[in-house]
């Protein structure tokens, strides 16, 4: 696959999520009561006070804030500078109901989550602003996890979690205005803000990228890479960690974490991608930063981490450190370790010393530095970004990208069953021949259901075409040379059912436009060239080995065939190091076939899989001859791509 402008369009898809789900929401803070619109999705009300920016006499270099219940019973959320000095207490609550207690990035407010259902916004001055889930959303479980001032503080993204289901949504809402919907992908959880109008989003399939606070579906991924937990550093770059990425849908919160990972970074706009530091195999989550290294979270551990060329042994002599602000001149860190408000005080070389209790029976607590870092940017040159549009796959939903390397959604994983999460080896979507439409594969429907495939075309305004008719079909149906019909194979069941290899297939020729089946083939495979329809013949079923013998690659047009190799003479050969035909007892099977666009060349998989070993097999065959042009024994070969000229063929290889 290609790179353009720091995007890599591969195919990262992720498993299934199942459990929770999420909302984001973006909402304003400071200003006139909003009035919701009528939607066909509940959104949220919001109860606004209106006032001026917030005076205060509390430090412009840390502030502390956190919660206590005192002597009379009260729980009571109090204000502070960064020593406890000029403390003033600013709301009480029910100590059972508040969870999430976080500053603004302006230091000017502090933010809670109350009962699940409320955010109340606390200014410096005592002022309140409170945003309350609608009746619906409360009734269909959902709960408020997360929040997040915009720079300014005057807006706040929310993160809400459906505790059963599957549903939802990005709303945004401006001074006077109703409420919009910003994402339809399902998946979506907020991060740090990057302006006033856009933020950094992550999401449950890998996915870290920018979110417009308007229109629809605004979300730009930084990078191809499967990525987590983004965070704007104090150089202005976005950190983020890739690896192997999976979610833990839980009743408080859905997290995301990393496993094998590094942490990279990049610009704002998604150029100069940097390797920064690698992690131990367990799975992580970026919280922020270290001098020299990183915070993070180790999955669901409530602990903290720090790592600095390895692992940094934070202080346990006041409890568990769960969360660390460091100061902006890096010489100190305040956190929340058990019921203790805690100092770290750090060295110049990053070590931690003794953790110093300030204050002691508190709970939420959280601390505010300023951090004002410009954020980082490239314009990168145009001349070698290719006059091409491209589409590809990444985080569970489908992609297209222009030559302005801008990509924008094309179809959601939400719209088709979560096909691109629950297949691993989904073929890569094919242009149609004029470049109008693209032919991919998606789950009949859910449930059940969900596991059979369909072929469906997508045109560039996102306009689907379901060919629901077979109900079951082959992993890689193609185009004709004209762009008039698609080929494809047709399943007696699911594809991963065992009636599927003992079964004789056929290939149906379907005109695109109508639907009408014009032809029958019989075959397991098939691959449209100028020359015909490559097939891969049925050959005869061998039951003791769940294998199937005497196959062969056939090319057909109209009623007639012509054989071009057997798969017999390609596993002959030297090259591919396959065992004799007596030893070669098991499992086998032939897959995977494409070809070049004038059929001049065919490639081809064949594996084995015995008792005691398995054979991979990758040839490329020269049509006029029947004889392998190129053989790849031993190694995984992925992603083929033939070149659209010539008789070049692109390939992933692993091992």
């Amino acid at each position: 696959m290609r790179q353009a402008r720091g995007l890599v369009p591969y195919a990262a898809v992720a498993g299934l999520i199942v459990g929770a789900t999420v909302i984001t929401l973006v909402v304003t803070t400071l200003s006139p009561t909003a009035t919701a619109p009528a939607a066909t999705t509940p959104t949220p009300t919001v109860t606004a006070t209106v006032a001026a920016r917030p005076t205060t006499d509390l430090s412009a270099s840390g502030r502390l804030a956190y919660w206590r219940t005192e002597a009379n019973g009260d729980y009571v959320l109090w204000l502070a500078n960064a020593d406890n000095s000029r403390r003033r207490s600013v709301a009480k609550a029910d100590a059972q109901t508040v969870a999430r207690t976080k500053w603004s990035v302006d230091g000017a407010a502090v933010a809670y989550v109350e009962s699940g259902v409320r955010l109340v916004a606390v200014r410096v001055d005592g002022g309140t602003t409170t945003y309350t889930l609608a009746p619906d959303l409360r009734s269909d479980g959902y709960r408020i996890v997360d929040h997040r001032f915009s720079p300014s503080g005057g807006r706040i993204a929310v993160t809400v979690q459906r505790q059963t289901g599957s549903q939802s949504d990005v709303y945004v809402s401006g001074p006077g205005n109703g409420w919009t919907r910003l994402t339809t992908t399902e998946d979506v959880l907020a991060a740090d803000w990057i302006s006033e109008e856009e933020l950094l989003v992550q999401t449950t399939g890998g996915i870290v990228g920018r979110l417009r606070a308007a229109g629809r579906d605004q979300l730009r991924p930084l990078t191809g890479m499967n990525a987590a937990t983004p965070i704007i550093g104090d150089d202005g770059r976005v950190y983020f960690l890739a690896g192997r990425v999976s979610g833990f849908a839980g009743a408080q919160e859905t997290l995301v974490f990393a496993a094998s990972a590094s942490v990279w970074s990049t610009t704002i706009d998604g150029e100069d991608l940097r390797r920064e530091q690698s992690l131990d195999p367990d799975s992580f989550r970026l919280d922020g930063q270290w001098p020299g290294g990183f915070l993070l979270h180790r999955g669901t551990n409530p602990a903290q981490v720090a790592f600095s060329k390895g692992i940094v042994e934070l202080p346990t002599n006041a409890g568990l450190i769960e969360r660390l602000s460091v100061s902006a001149d890096r010489h100190f860190a305040i956190g929340l370790a058990g019921g203790n408000l805690v100092r770290v005080d750090i060295t110049s070389a990053g070590a931690p010393g003794s953790a110093v209790v300030l204050l002691g029976s508190v709970t939420q607590g959280d601390a505010w530095f300023p951090h004002a870092a410009a954020l980082a940017r490239i314009t990168p040159s145009k001349a070698d970004v290719p006059t091409a549009r491209f589409v590809f796959a990444l985080g569970g939903h489908l992609w297209t990208m222009g030559s302005d390397g801008v990509p924008s959604l094309l179809r959601a994983g939400n719209q088709n069953s979560q096909t691109l999460r629950r297949f691993s080896t989904i073929a890569v979507p094919q242009w149609s021949p004029s470049g109008d439409r693209i032919l991919t594969v998606e789950s009949l429907a859910p449930g059940a259901s969900a596991f059979q495939l369909i072929a469906v075309t997508i045109d560039r305004a996102g306009q689907v075409k379901r060919y629901s008719a077979p109900s079951s079909i082959g992993r890689l149906p193609t185009w004709s040379p004209d762009g008039a019909q698609i080929s494809l194979v047709a399943l007696p069941a699911a594809d991963g059912d065992p009636v599927v290899l003992s079964s004789d297939l056929s290939i149906l020729l379907i005109e695109a436009a109508s639907s009408t089946t014009k032809a029958t083939i019989p075959g397991r495979e098939a691959y449209w060239t100028k020359a015909g329809v490559l097939v891969l013949s049925n050959g005869s079923w061998r039951v003791g080995d769940r294998a199937r013998d005497a196959q062969s690659i056939e090319v057909w047009s109209g009623t007639q065939k012509r054989e071009l190799t057997t798969v017999a003479k390609l596993t002959a050969d030297p090259r591919a190091q396959w065992p004799s035909p007596t030893a070669s007892r098991g499992v086998t099977q032939t897959s995977v076939l494409t070809a070049s666009p004038d059929g001049g060349h065919f490639a081809v998989h064949i594996t084995l899989l015995d008792q005691t070993s398995s054979v991979r097999t990758f040839a490329v065959v020269r049509a006029r001859d029947g004889n392998a042009s190129a053989i790849v024994a031993g190694d995984t070969v992925n992603d083929e791509a033939w070149a659209s000229a010539g008789r070049f063929v692109g390939y992933t290889l692993g091992s």
